[in-house]
C-alpha cells in the first residue's frame, strides 16, 4: 500500500510538472515561434501574389512549389529524425528559413521582388518543411514521460490551431501597418531565428538505432498497399481522402484570397478574418471531439460531416457578405477534425501497429500528392477565365455526389464503429 501511495504521489508530481520542465517549455517555445512565424508568412505571400502582383491564377504555382518538395523529401526527413539529433535538424532547418527570409526581404526592399521568387522560395520552405516536421513530430517522446504525452500533444496541437487563427490576423494587422510587407516578412524572419536558437540551446541527443534488419523500402510500400486492398474500410477511406482534395483543397488553398479581392472587394484584413475563422472552427471543434471521446458510430459521424462540409462549402461560394462567409467557412473548420480525428482513431485502433506508420504515410501521400493537382487544375480553370466561386460551387458539388457513390458501393466507412 505504502508503495501504491508513492507511485500515486510520483505520478501526479510527474503530471503538474510538465510545465517545469525545461525541455518541454523549450519545445513549447519552438512550436511558438515556428507555427506563428510560418502562418504569418504565408498569409503575407498570399496577400502580396494575389493583391500587389496582380497574379492569382500563379498563386496555385506557389502552392505547388512547396507541395512538390515535401512530397518527394518527407521519406529522407523521416529516416534522417531516426539516425541524427532532430533538434540539430530543427536548429539547421530553421536558420536556412530565416536565410531564405531575409533574402526575400532584400529583394523586397530592392523592388526585385517577383512571382519566380515565390516559387523558388516555395520550393525552398517546402523542402525544408519535409525535414522539419517528421523532426519535431517525433521529439516530445524524447522528453516527455509517457503518463504525459498526450497532454503535452494537446498543448503542441492546441498552439498550432492558434497560430491558424492568430498568425493571419496578425499578418494583416502587419500588412495594413506603416511597416507594410517589409515587417509582415520580417517578424517572421526574426520568430524563426529565435526557434532555431532555442533548438540548438534544447540540444537533445539522436536516438539509438534497434539494429534490427528491416525489409526494403518498395516492399514496404507494396505491404501497406495490400493491407489497403485488402480492407473495404480502407479502400473507402483512400478514396474519399483523394476526391476530397481533388475537389476542396485547391479551390480552398489558393481560392480564398482570391474569393476576398474578387467576391467580397474585401482588405487583407478581410481575408485574415476569413482565415482565422476557420482556423476558430477547427480548433473548437478539436476540443469538443476530445471531450467527447466519441467510441461508437464513427462512421456516422464522419459521413455526416462530410456532406455537412460540402453544403456550408457550396453556401460559402454562393455568399458575397463578409459576415456570412465568416459564419459558412467556421462551420467548414468545424467539420474538419470531426472527420479526421474519428477517421484516424479508427485506423490506429483497427490496423496493426507493425504496418501502421506505413498506412498513415499512404494516406498523407494520398492527401498530399494529390494536392499539386488540383492545384494546378484550379489555376488553369481560372486562367480559362471561370470565377472562383463558380470552381468553389463546382468543387463541392462534384464531391457530394463522388461521397454518395462511395458511401452506396462502400458502406464500410458508414458503418464503421
Amino acid at each position: 500500500m505504502i508503495e501504491m501511495a508513492q507511485a500515486t504521489a510520483l505520478a501526479e508530481h510527474k503530471l503538474e510538472s510538465l510545465f517545469k520542465q525545461r525541455s518541454f517549455l523549450f519545445i513549447w517555445a519552438i512550436t511558438i515561434c515556428s507555427s506563428f512565424s510560418i502562418a504569418i508568412f504565408q498569409f503575407s505571400q498570399s496577400w502580396y501574389v494575389v493583391k500587389t502582383l496582380d497574379k492569382e491564377a500563379s498563386l496555385g504555382i506557389v502552392f505547388i512549389a512547396a507541395n512538390v518538395p515535401r512530397i518527394l523529401f518527407m521519406a529522407i526527413g523521416g529516416v534522417l529524425a531516426d539516425r541524427i539529433s532532430r533538434t540539430k535538424i530543427l536548429y539547421a532547418a530553421n536558420f536556412l528559413r530565416t536565410i531564405v527570409l531575409c533574402s526575400l526581404l532584400v529583394m523586397l526592399a530592392t523592388g526585385h521582388l517577383s512571382l519566380l521568387s515565390f516559387i523558388i522560395f516555395g520550393f525552398l520552405f517546402g523542402a525544408l518543411d519535409a525535414f522539419v516536421w517528421p523532426a519535431n513530430g517525433s521529439l516530445l517522446p524524447n522528453v516527455v514521460d509517457n503518463s504525459q504525452l498526450t497532454r503535452a500533444n494537446s498543448v503542441i496541437q492546441t498552439t498550432q490551431q492558434s497560430s491558424l487563427i492568430l498568425g493571419p490576423m496578425i499578418g494583416g494587422l502587419l500588412v495594413a501597418s506603416s511597416g507594410g510587407y517589409m515587417l509582415s516578412f520580417g517578424v517572421p524572419a526574426v520568430m524563426l531565428l529565435i526557434s532555431a536558437i532555442l533548438a540548438y540551446l534544447l540540444n537533445i541527443p539522436a536516438s539509438e538505432s534497434s539494429g534490427t534488419k528491416k525489409p526494403g523500402m518498395w516492399q514496404s510500400i507494396m505491404e501497406g498497399i495490400d493491407v489497403v486492398k485488402q480492407s473495404s474500410f480502407l479502400k473507402a477511406l483512400f478514396l474519399s481522402t483523394i476526391f476530397l482534395n481533388v475537389f476542396v483543397v485547391g479551390p480552398l488553398m489558393m481560392g480564398l484570397p482570391i474569393f476576398v479581392k474578387n467576391i467580397l472587394d474585401g482588405s487583407a484584413l478581410d481575408f485574415s478574418f476569413i482565415e482565422g475563422s476557420m482556423a476558430a472552427g477547427m480548433l473548437i471543434s478539436s476540443v469538443i471531439i476530445g471531450i467527447l471521446n466519441i467510441k461508437k458510430r464513427r462512421g456516422l459521424m464522419v459521413t455526416f460531416s462530410l456532406f455537412t462540409m460540402n453544403i456550408f462549402f457550396f453556401w460559402f461560394s454562393q455568399s458575397s457578405s463578409l459576415y456570412v462567409c465568416m459564419m459558412a467557412i467556421f462551420f467548414i473548420g468545424v467539420t474538419f477534425p470531426a472527420t479526421n480525428i474519428p477517421l484516424i482513431s479508427a485506423v490506429q485502433s483497427s490496423v496493426d501497429k507493425k504496418l501502421l506508420g506505413r498506412l498513415m504515410g499512404l494516406l498523407t501521400m494520398a492527401s498530399m500528392g494529390l494536392a499539386p493537382l488540383s492545384l494546378a487544375v484550379t489555376s488553369m480553370l481560372i486562367s480559362y477565365g471561370f470565377t472562383i466561386d463558380n470552381i468553389m460551387a463546382g468543387g463541392a458539388l462534384s464531391l457530394i455526389i463522388v461521397n454518395t457513390i462511395i458511401m452506396w458501393k462502400l458502406p464500410a466507412l458508414r458503418k464503421m464503429e
